[in-house]
């Protein structure tokens, strides 16, 4: 059954593709997102709405509850030396919501070994 899920195909609507676009462009650290470090660009990834692990989607919220719940995540989730994790809400262009989630700067390092076990299992997996 996960697998099916991982499989199915998501779409992206005109309507929320442009809200997200408007509320990259209007962030405050706007071209700094769009032409420097280029995080930007993962809305118009299916990883930003799914969870790229278990293929589920992601939960949605409010644009105020977005804005809280990634306050409330920055203040509980540190690194080890003591810095907190940036956690940042953003528009889905998937879907009518907003979601959570961490750029590839605020990963721990236990995050991006996870990640690329997951896809060295991946890999495996389509080789067999």
């Amino acid at each position: 059954m996960e697998q099916e899920i991982k499989e199915k195909k998501i779409k992206m609507s005109f309507k929320n593709m442009m809200k997200s676009i408007w509320f990259q462009l209007t962030k405050k650290n706007a071209f700094r997102s769009i032409f420097i470090t280029h995080n930007a660009f993962g809305i118009f990834s299916k990883n930003s709405h799914i969870n790229q692990h278990t293929g589920i989607a992601k939960v949605t919220y409010s644009k105020k509850s977005a804005i809280k719940s990634a306050e409330k995540m920055s203040e509980k989730f540190t690194l080890k030396e003591g810095k907190p994790i940036h956690f940042s809400y953003y528009k889905c262009a998937f879907c009518d919501g907003y979601h959570i989630g961490k750029n590839r700067q605020n990963k721990t390092k236990q995050d991006l070994l996870e990640i690329e076990n997951k896809k060295k299992e991946n890999l495996e997996e389509k080789e067999v």
